[in-house]
């Protein structure tokens, strides 16, 4: 995430950015994202720039479910180009609060593949946002 942590209020809006860094041929990036749901919502996903800085158009998904405190995006190049390579940001999520309190929003086993399907990094990004 472009920041680790992020305070905000009820009811206010907040963009939070997820980045990819020094990325080599990255053609595939599914997301899994949890919240607590009793803190915040999510209001909105969009694809950032990572995927189309050579002009193409990924395939971008998204399924809030914010009852659950849940979503899923999907994120991927279009089958037989190439993977994209440097840094960028690969989604921005627009969250909401809901009430006071603090959540960890997490990606709980992202697994980024390059054009051959081959998994170039894994891991669990998550920050905090805390509502006052």
């Amino acid at each position: 995430f472009l920041q680790p942590q992020a305070e905000t209020t009820p009811q206010a809006v907040m963009p939070v950015a997820l980045v990819i860094e020094n990325a080599s041929d990255v053609s595939s990036a599914p997301l899994q994202i949890t919240f607590d749901s009793k803190v915040v919502k999510l209001n909105d996903a969009s694809r950032g720039d990572f995927f189309s800085s050579d002009g193409q158009i990924p395939v971008f998904t998204k399924n809030i479910q914010n009852d659950a405190g849940a979503a899923a995006i999907n994120l991927n190049r279009l089958p037989g180009t190439t993977g994209v390579s440097g840094s960028g940001v690969l989604a921005t999520m627009i969250f909401q609060g809901v009430a006071k309190g603090s959540t960890t929003v997490t990606i709980p086993n992202l697994t980024v593949r390059n054009s051959q399907g081959q998994v170039v990094f894994t891991g669990t990004p998550q920050m905090t946002i805390t509502v006052k």
